[in-house]
């Protein structure tokens, strides 16, 4: 199976698109264009979501210490 090349970049491509989303609501609201601008928030949330989703996707599950927990 052949490696992901952009695997290790996830994590800054979601931070990007993090950013790129705060972009895009900043420049709807400065515009200001009435209901166009539903499109502008709409499209900052699903980069936000996209964004967001790519940054913590690797994060590792803490391992489980709890009550009944496998020791």
């Amino acid at each position: 199976m052949a490696r992901d090349p952009y695997r290790p970049r996830t994590p800054i491509i979601g931070m990007v698109m993090v950013f790129l989303a705060l972009a895009i609501v900043g420049v709807t609201a400065y515009l200001h264009l009435g209901w166009w601008s539903l499109i502008g928030y709409a499209a900052a949330a699903v980069v936000a979501v996209v964004g967001g989703w790519l940054l913590f996707k690797d994060v590792p599950e803490p391992p489980h210490s709890g009550p009944g927990a496998d020791r």
